[in-house]
Order: C-alpha cells, then structure tokens, then sequence
C-alpha cells in the first residue's frame, strides 16, 4: 500500500470515528418508522425472520414474527463496530434463547453508507448469525435517527398494535446479558 492510499485510509477511518461514535441511550416509547427491506436470499435468515414472502419481496420490520426486535445500525468501517461484533453475536445467542422463556427477540442489522456487498463481507469476515441489509443512502439510518455507529433501535411488536421503538442507543454497550435484560425491560418484559 503507498503512502497516498495509507493516508486517505487513515483520513476515512478518522472522519468515521468522529460521524459514527457517540454514546447515548434513551428509552422513549414512539412510532418506529416504515422500513422496506428486502427479504433474504438465505433461507436459514428469512426463517428466523418467520418471513413467507418470497427471496427479493419487501417487507417491513413488523412483518417480523417476534416480541422484540433489534435494529443494530452498523457500518463495515467504523472499528467499533468490528470490535463489538462478536458481543453482538453473543447477543444473538442469548436472544433466542430468550424463546425458551417465550419471548422471541430477533435482531437485525442496518449497514448505514453501505453496498450489499459490503454487507455481505462484513458479515462473512465477523460471521453476523443474524440477517445484515444495506442502507447505501442512508435513508433508514435518517429514519431511525441514527446518531452514530454502533447504534441500536428496540422495538415492541404486539399484534394489532403499531411497533413502537422502546429504546435506542448510540454507541456500544457492556455486556451482552445487561444490554438484553435493558432492551427487554424497555419493552415491558
């Protein structure tokens, strides 16, 4: 690698530390925002989404058959997030062993300014178990009011009722088990 594309490397790892870390936690009851995201290629994913609709359909969040789910607002350059992937994994374990207890929690992950091929490589350099969507012009990420990278949205799902966002939090967190014991309180379990 020269010098020039070193730099420019260094320039855009600055430039996200500075955008996409901050850390902040709020837990707020409101509307969560239509999202159109695509359903999976991957079979394995749009089962543990409980989708029906075929690869290539949209769907919306509440399309997704849990109590609870987490939008981990992500992006493939932002060294927080790669460091905290595996805590997100852990995360994702401990989450559907919440099921056992009869609440199904589920997590999703929004790659803000990121291609799907740029999400796929994240995904297959952190091994992410959950699905991973691209959001190349950010508007989701704008819709959620994201506030930096790592981020997470909580949201209830009750039938008949509109999802709500019940938590969000800018920046990473400490444990895995703390951080489901808040998002699930947050959501009224």
């Amino acid at each position: 690698m020269t010098k020039k594309n070193l730099l420019a490397v260094m320039v855009i790892m600055t430039a996200s530390l500075l955008f996409f870390h901050t850390v902040q936690a709020s837990q707020t009851a409101e509307p969560l925002p239509a999202l159109s995201l695509t359903v999976p290629e991957n079979e394995g994913f749009r089962k543990y989404l409980g989708l029906t609709g075929a690869a290539g359909d949209a769907f919306d969040i509440a399309d997704i058959k849990a109590d609870i789910v987490l939008i981990e607002l992500f992006s493939m350059y932002c060294p927080y997030c790669q460091a905290e992937a595996p805590m997100i994994n852990q995360l994702n374990d401990l989450a559907l062993l919440m099921q056992e207890k009869g609440v199904r929690v589920r997590i999703v992950g929004l790659g803000a300014s990121n291609t799907q091929f740029e999400v796929e490589y994240f995904r297959d350099t952190y091994d992410v178990q959950f699905p991973l969507f691209p959001d190349k012009n950010l508007q989701m990420y704008k819709d959620l009011k994201g506030e930096g990278t790592p981020g997470f949205v909580g949201c209830r799902l009750k039938e008949g009722e509109k999802p709500q966002i019940v938590l969000r939090q800018s920046g990473g967190f400490e444990s895995p088990d703390s951080f489901l014991e808040q998002l699930l309180k947050s959501a009224g379990y």
